[in-house]
């Protein structure tokens, strides 16, 4: 009968010190649900650059350990080889990692299997030429090269731009839509919400949700924001941004030029966001690149409906006029519309929050995703 120590071992790896929260801390709960279910099976092990000895997520089905897989240096590849031999490791499961980036090579030799998850996002719209495109082929789907085991697409359309673009064979590509804790994201008390995060209460609050990267757009979000208070000047409208990062202090700089220090609040990074949400009467997205949108499924699934830009993700997981509204990428006006539908029509954002509310219960609960990623983990084992 064989024992713990001697089932396989199997690592998922994150690419931040455990301390980070927000994103990282949703992916090692998903990473954490899925060594579940690998319980007789194999070890997991989370594997963190850095241990703070302070985790912003308390791991339950799983040890975490200091190994930093990203590290390609020769050191880095001396401490993956002596956990990997030591540990008995079949199988790592990366995040977000180009072949070429991490040391394929190494783990081949030890006989080693590798799965990445894909949480970057992608623009869709790039185009390689011929020579390119010929070499990627030969090198992928001839050759066998440049490419993990497998590689976990968390939306439709990144699925096709892993097929279509980099030149992946299809047996290489699995769609896994992403997923969240719908048990935990839940319809709350409003008025209980405000007062715990201090939004004032009587206003319709817009919320926006995301990391301070360009890409997010918050500036045009602000400016729209501008526009929508200036076209009901009567309605108390309040807009709040939650997260941070370099590109805060110019958007709070924007803020203060359009005269807007009593409509808008920057909350900063917030570790439990579930009162934000369950706070806010509207979400807005403005990402023109987003594989999958966190915070806009998680919105949903506190009964918030949804506005965002046509990113390839929100595109997925909203229902457009029924959980929300879909707009064409660069289309502030028609984005600025259907906030305004919804500031005009209280009845309706409550309508299609409770529709996005069972969509995602449907769609994109957790239960699913962890038996679904457990199982390829195993083909690998």
């Amino acid at each position: 009968m064989s024992t713990q120590q001697d089932l396989p071992g199997v690592i998922f790896t994150m690419r931040y010190p455990d301390d980070t929260g927000y994103v990282w801390n949703h992916i090692a709960y998903l990473r954490d649900e899925v060594s579940a279910h690998l319980a007789g099976k194999a070890r997991p092990y989370m594997a963190f650059p850095r241990l703070s000895g302070n985790p912003s997520y308390a791991l339950r089905h799983m040890a975490a350990v200091e190994l930093d897989c990203y590290d390609n240096s020769p050191q880095g590849r001396a401490a993956i080889e002596d956990f990997v031999l030591l540990y008995r490791v079949k199988v790592i499961v990366f995040m977000s990692a180009m072949p070429e980036t991490v040391c394929l090579d190494l783990l081949r030799r030890l006989g080693v299997r590798t799965l990445n998850t894909e949480n970057d996002s992608f623009d869709l719209s790039r185009r390689d030429g011929l020579l390119k495109r010929s070499a990627k082929f030969l090198m992928r789907r001839v050759l066998g090269r440049q490419m993990h085991d497998l590689h976990l697409a968390n939306s439709k359309g990144q699925q096709r731009f892993l097929l279509d673009y980099a030149m992946l064979p299809a047996r290489r590509v699995v769609l896994m839509t992403n997923c969240i804790n719908t048990a935990r994201f839940i319809p709350g008390n409003q008025a209980a919400a405000r007062t715990q995060t201090g939004l004032a209460p009587g206003r319709f609050w817009i919320l926006a949700v995301s990391q301070a990267r360009a890409e997010k757009r918050v500036e045009q979000l602000i400016r729209m924001i501008h526009q929508v208070h200036q076209a009901r000047p009567e309605r108390a409208i309040g807009f709040v941004y939650v997260g941070d990062g370099e590109l805060v202090a110019g958007w709070k700089a924007l803020v203060a030029e359009l005269g807007l220090q009593d409509v808008v609040v920057f909350a900063g990074r917030q570790d439990n966001v579930l009162p934000w949400y369950q706070g806010a009467d509207l979400m807005v997205h403005g990402a023109e690149r987003e594989s999958f949108g966190l915070a806009v499924v998680e919105a949903m699934s506190c009964a918030v409906p949804v506005v965002a830009s046509a990113a390839m993700g929100p595109s997925e997981t909203i229902l457009d006029g029924a959980t929300g509204a879909v707009i064409p990428l660069n289309d502030f006006d028609a984005f600025r519309q259907a906030v305004l539908r919804y500031v005009d029509d209280p009845e309706l954002a409550k309508k299609h929050g409770m529709n996005a509310r069972a969509h995602v219960d449907k769609e994109y609960n957790v239960v699913h995703y962890s038996k679904e990623f457990a199982y390829h983990i195993v083909r690998f084992i």
